[in-house]
């Protein structure tokens, strides 16, 4: 689920909140409603955020039936304080390009590669843009290294050579295919997925040498999912191989 979907999600759940203060206290009515936003709320939060959520309230034992109402209506209202404050801080942001709540998951439920996973997605979710974009393209340029290894090519510095030394068929089959490259369409394929990987450095080379800055999510997850696509590929190429 992304962010838009969850924020307005939690705007239905905080419209609902008056019709649940009726007693009697805590009723399954309320248990209901409790659950699905932070079921909602764990799909684009981290655990600090959702957790605030759900102790929310005095956390006192109640004298009386009275008294344990009160309790009820306390921990209504300060739930509906923490939703109101979570949207409100969305939309101050929304367009500025900078990280919309802390503890946001800009990612939502999507899983990358897991190599990907792995160097990438908490940079991003703990607002390092361009550290995660960084250590994805890192991730990238090496898998293509290791797969150069295993054919017994000479190792390149990672640039624009290795890429084209891997993936380009000028007068020669590529170290590493897409496909069978048996028609001029698979080729052309071949062709463009090798200037996706050729992209990736030159990308990564102008935001290290010029200190580029990356203060959008939206930017940061869209270069992460191209590098989650391209370490798919290289998963796949094998298949590809010359017998």
């Amino acid at each position: 689920m992304d962010m838009g979907n969850a924020l307005r999600l939690l705007k239905e759940q905080l419209v609902r909140i008056d019709g649940l203060r009726k007693p009697p206290a805590f009723n399954p009515e309320y248990w209901i409603w409790d659950k699905t936003t932070i079921k909602i709320m764990k799909e684009v939060f981290d655990t600090e955020i959702v957790e605030m959520f759900e102790h929310a309230g005095p956390h006192q034992m109640a004298m009386d039936e009275r008294h344990h109402y009160q309790l009820y209506l306390q921990t209504l209202e300060e739930q509906k304080q923490l939703l109101e404050g979570f949207i409100r801080e969305h939309e101050r942001f929304a367009g500025t390009g900078e990280a919309v709540i802390a503890g946001a998951k800009p990612l939502g439920t999507y899983r990358l590669h897991p190599e990907i996973e792995k160097v990438g997605r908490r940079l991003l979710e703990d607002g390092y843009f361009a550290q995660a974009v960084e250590e994805a393209f890192k991730r990238v340029i090496n898998e293509v290294k290791v797969h150069m290894v295993r054919k017994n090519q000479g190792m390149y510095d990672g640039g624009d050579s290795l890429m084209g030394h891997a993936f380009g068929m000028e007068n020669r089959t590529p170290h590493i295919k897409f496909n069978s490259l048996s028609n001029t369409e698979e080729r052309d394929e071949q062709r463009g997925i090798m200037f996706l990987f050729k992209g990736i450095v030159g990308i990564r080379n102008r935001k290290a040498h010029d200190n580029v800055i990356l203060d959008s999510p939206d930017r940061a997850v869209e270069y992460l999912g191209l590098a989650s696509l391209l370490m798919r590929l290289l998963d796949l190429s094998p298949k590809f191989d010359n017998p």
